[in-house]
């Protein structure tokens, strides 16, 4: 997650921030804002998961095409979108890079502040260094919402501990971008 000298730099840097009473939400894009089944029942997605799928779509090229066909002026679920404070709450996403900031230029939400990391471990590592190095102060509370939150429920007491913080955990699920999502809150 963190090499030695970057943790111990952040345990610095943290004794420096000021503890708010202000909370801060940080989401995920895809399945959690986005619905991504009209990706997957495409043609040139079926059979194709995780790095075969990375790799096929950029050696084809395709990342303008799939951005036109499924993202562009397509309505999705707005109940967690509504919520983002833009310079403040965070969209937390992982993947491409390139394909990542154009799926959520296409979603018009390209104002509220966007990390995207390689791997979804690497989420808990960015959280940290989000709330010390960008927003400067720790929140009372950090809500996460993810549809796969697996690394957030392992990492949890960590953050917690680190940040000085509480962390709420909100799985997501959803169907399609024409309903509400559904959003439970873990223990």
């Amino acid at each position: 997650m963190f090499k030695n000298k970057e943790l111990e730099k952040l345990k610095n840097k943290i004794k420096l921030l000021e503890k708010s009473n202000a909370d801060l939400i940080i989401t995920d894009f895809d399945d959690t804002i986005f619905c991504t089944k009209e990706v997957i029942n495409r043609d040139y997605r079926k059979w194709r998961r995780w790095a075969d799928w990375n790799d096929y779509i950029i050696k084809n090229n395709l990342i303008d095409k799939i951005i036109h066909e499924v993202y562009k002026d397509t309505n999705y679920p707005n109940s967690i979108t509504a919520k983002l404070r833009k310079n403040h709450d965070l969209i937390l996403t992982a993947w491409i890079k390139e394909f990542q900031t154009k799926k959520i230029i296409a979603a018009n939400i390209e104002h509220i502040n966007t990390k995207i990391v390689p791997t979804a471990e690497d989420k808990i590592a960015e959280t940290i260094r989000y709330i010390i190095n960008d927003l400067w102060f720790i929140p009372s509370k950090i809500t996460i919402y993810e549809d796969r939150p697996k690394y957030f429920i392992e990492f949890k007491k960590f953050i917690e501990d680190f940040l000085w913080t509480k962390l709420d955990i909100m799985f997501v699920e959803m169907n399609c971008n024409d309903t509400e999502p559904k959003i439970v809150k873990l223990d």
